[in-house]
């Protein structure tokens, strides 16, 4: 037998393109140009003398030597997480305070995996979600009182440091018998005598209003909504359009609720980061609950693009 070739850096790589489907999608997921995963692959598959997955298939089908190897990397990645988290624990305690502040109302639902995650593993730290909308959720780092935050956009603050989380599209939504059902591309003119459903936060807090209307000169009927179901709901009901996420807006598009359509041919694009405090930055449970929502929204969400 050959000498032991497989790494960890292999099995993260298979796992990232298990998950994602696309050679290019999982360069990106592990911080690698194309062209070095796919000579990474290259000589995985030459050690072996195997095929590890179909080229032509999409998404990527992977082979019976290629699924050994994403069974193998599903049981040890875990086992290796834990063991720096156990180190983690040794070397600064198990104790502390996560209190976490989103600045959207779609945050919450993708959250809770990783809520979930770290209640298992850091039994002694108290998770807390700051209640209400927050317009600034830096400044609730900054008195703290948060100590973790989501955010849309970065600005530069003393003491503030940002994490990319991901990037996702938002897509145009509408009931199916809608008039505007019939166009695949929605441009800014096409909201002009349209209600416009929208959660209940500042005009430059929308993407869609920041980045397309309003510098058309655009400013549509609003009707405002806390929910994401409810504004689902209205607009199914033809009472207005709406533009979520299209991670958000998935289930019920499945369900055939409404129908979703693209915002202008380049599309309309957001990201989200991570907020937190420079001295919080080497806080083992701080840096661990960054990586579990990280990973996990990958792996739970569809359609996300890597934030560099």
């Amino acid at each position: 037998m050959k000498p032991i070739f497989l790494e960890l850096r292999h099995l993260k790589t298979l796992l990232a393109l298990k998950e994602t489907g696309s050679v290019s999608l999982a360069a990106k997921r592990v911080y690698l140009t194309q062209s070095a995963l796919s000579h990474q692959l290259k000589l995985l598959e030459d050690q072996y003398g195997l095929p590890l997955f179909e080229r032509k298939t999409q998404p990527l089908h992977f082979t019976p030597a290629g699924e050994r190897l994403i069974q193998l990397a599903n049981e040890i990645l875990p086992k290796v997480v834990e063991a720096e988290r156990d180190l983690a624990r040794v070397k600064q305690g198990e104790a502390g305070e996560l209190r976490i502040a989103v600045e959207c109302h779609t945050c919450f639902d993708w959250l809770m995996p990783a809520m979930d995650s770290l209640r298992q593993n850091w039994p002694l730290v108290e998770l807390d979600i700051v209640s209400g909308f927050h317009t600034d959720p830096v400044g609730l780092l900054l008195t703290h009182r948060a100590d973790w935050a989501v955010v849309s956009e970065i600005e530069e603050t003393a003491g503030i440091i940002h994490k990319p989380l991901f990037s996702y599209e938002m897509v145009g939504l509408c009931a199916k018998d809608h008039p505007l059902a019939t166009k695949e591309i929605w441009e800014p003119e096409d909201f002009i005598d349209q209600t416009l459903i929208t959660y209940p936060v500042p005009d430059d807090m929308l993407d869609l209003l920041r980045k397309v209307l309003h510098p058309r000169g655009i400013n549509p009927t609003r009707r405002t909504s806390e929910l994401t179901i409810a504004i689902i709901q209205l607009v199914a009901s033809k009472r207005g359009i709406a533009a979520l996420p299209f991670w958000a807006a998935k289930p019920y598009l499945d369900r055939g609720y409404l129908v979703s359509r693209k915002i202008t041919k380049q599309g309309l694009y957001s990201n989200l980061y991570a907020a937190i405090r420079a001295i919080d930055a080497n806080v083992a449970f701080v840096d661990d609950f960054y990586q579990t929502v990280k990973s996990q929204s990958f792996s739970t969400l569809p359609a996300l693009s890597v934030l560099e």
